[in-house]
Parts: C-alpha cells; structure tokens; sequence
C-alpha cells in the first residue's frame, strides 16, 4: 500500500503459518501498509506452532495487553521418547528414555492432574525477562536460566492416542500459560520424556481460527475487525455528550447501577457508538484508563 490508501485502524485475525515467528508476521503487514502505521500483536506463538495470531493496526495497538490477557485454547501433539532444551520439535534432544506402557497409564487420570489453578515453571528459552533480557537469549548464549515459577490455570485438558509414542491434546487455559511446559511435564509424570511436536492456537478469548485470514491477504475482510467493532470481552457502558467530554479529558465519570459488580474493566461508548476507550471500575466510579481521541 502507499501513503494515499490509508489503513483503517482496527484487529486483524491472522492465521500464522509455521515456520515464522509473531514479529515476521507484523512485519508483512506492516509492509502493506502507509509509513508509519503502528502494527503489533496481542502475544506471540512460537515459531513452530500454527493458528490464531492478534494483529493490531493503528490505534488499535494500545489494545495489545487486553488481548494477552485472555483465555485461550489450543490443540495439537505431544510426543514421548525424547525431550528438547526447548521443550518442542524446534530444539536440540536433550535425553532421550523409553515409551510409555500405554497399558498402565490412565489417560483420564493424567487429564485431570493439570486441571486447576496452579504454578508453572515457564521455558527457559522464552519471552520472560531476566534484568532487562529475554530468557531466550540468555538460553542461546549458555547460560543457565532458571525461572520463577507462575500462576496459570487450566480449565479443561484433553487426551487421546495418536500412536505409540504420541498423545493428540486439546486444552483451554489462562493467559500466561505455556503449553511446552505442559509438555515437559506430562513426561515426567508419565516417565517418558516428551516435547510439544504441533501447536495450533484455536482461539483467544471470543475470537476463532474459523474467521482468520491468511498471510497472504491479512486486510480480507473476513478476519478484519474495525476499531469501533472489537470485542474485549467486558461490559460497554454507553456515555452521555456530557460524560464523553469527561472521558476524553480523562475525568471519571459514574458507573451505571445495573454494571455487573465483579466488573474490572469496561468498553466506554460515545452516544455515536463510537469506541471512546477503556475505563477501569473503581467502587462505583469508572477512571479512563485507556482514552481514544478522534484523530489518534
């Protein structure tokens, strides 16, 4: 695209193919688009593993942490036999031990000991920083990363035989949570190393693959969402003019009585049904937390 077809802003529902990690991805549609369009994504997958990618374009990039911070469920393969440094088929074997007996293993049993709130010791060649530097980087250069473990929760969790040394799975998790490490340790409860052999990425939050647009045609109108359009997943709560200005100015303005009470968050929405910003709850008064001004 050149600088006279401008890019509307708005959330691009993208298939990202293997092989290219979640920065290449913006890269090409930020290659379609006017200089200096902002790109970015609403979290990453990794290079091997396939599915729902979040682009956002525009103003819409100020989004990015609320999308990271959904649900999302996946699927994919697990295979026994052998573990990575990077706990998928991307890294180097690190040990190598018997498969499973598949005949003394419950499968139903295995499902529900990840089910739940729980800690997670996240890869060590991940996005986590260490003093200012990826865990990752560090991991390349030899270091020894060892990193705290997390809160994640898993919901529902799935299994079936594939073969005789692979599980087929399908998972809906918490933000946060890392399906390699899942991986990892579904081998050592089961006795056999494992590592995650494909990953695909089904949805985040209330958005699917199904309604995803390929590489190729990212802007397609069928995975195209435009800005006023997104769905965050929290309550809208219309404004008044008079309220709006208040908004705008990043004034509080009064939560309406009928807002659920467990409400963190809500989508604030100008009388025109424009999309004004986010507000956070406070008792009954809404801060703007995040404010769009018409020209932004």
């Amino acid at each position: 695209m050149t600088d006279s077809a401008p890019v509307r802003p708005g959330l691009i529902l993208l298939d990202k193919p293997s092989g290219l990690t979640s920065h290449d991805c913006v890269k090409e549609v930020r290659r379609l688009c006017p200089r200096r369009t902002k790109v970015g994504h609403g979290g990453t997958l990794d290079p091997f593993s396939t599915g729902l990618l979040m682009v956002l374009v525009g103003k819409a990039t100020r989004l990015a942490s609320f999308f990271q911070g959904m649900d999302k469920v996946y699927e994919g393969l697990f295979r026994f036999g052998a573990s990575t440094d990077t706990f998928d088929r991307d890294g180097q074997v690190v040990e190598e031990g018997p498969l499973p007996d598949w005949s003394r293993i419950d499968l139903r049993e295995l499902e529900a000991s990840f089910v739940g709130p729980q800690m997670q010791v996240p890869p060590s060649f991940s996005a986590k920083r260490i003093k200012k530097q990826r865990a990752y980087e560090l991991a390349r250069m030899g270091e020894d990363v060892v990193l705290e473990p997390v809160p994640i929760e898993i919901y529902s969790f799935k299994l079936e035989r594939n073969s005789e040394d692979s599980l087929r799975f399908s998972l809906r998790c918490s933000s946060g949570t890392y399906v390699r490490s899942i991986a990892r340790d579904a081998g050592v409860k089961i006795g056999s190393p494992c590592h995650c052999v494909e990953l695909i990425r089904r949805t985040v939050g209330p958005f699917s693959l199904e309604s995803a647009n390929g590489i190729s045609e990212p802007f397609a109108e069928k995975g195209f969402i435009p800005f006023d359009r997104i769905d965050l997943a929290i309550p809208p709560v219309r404004v008044d003019f008079r309220e709006e200005r208040l908004v705008l100015n990043g004034q509080d303005v009064i939560a309406p009585r009928d807002l659920p009470i467990d409400s963190k968050w809500v989508k604030l929405v100008s009388p025109r049904e424009a999309f004004l910003g986010i507000g956070r709850v406070e008792g009954r008064a809404i801060h703007p937390h995040v404010v769009f001004h018409e020209q932004s």
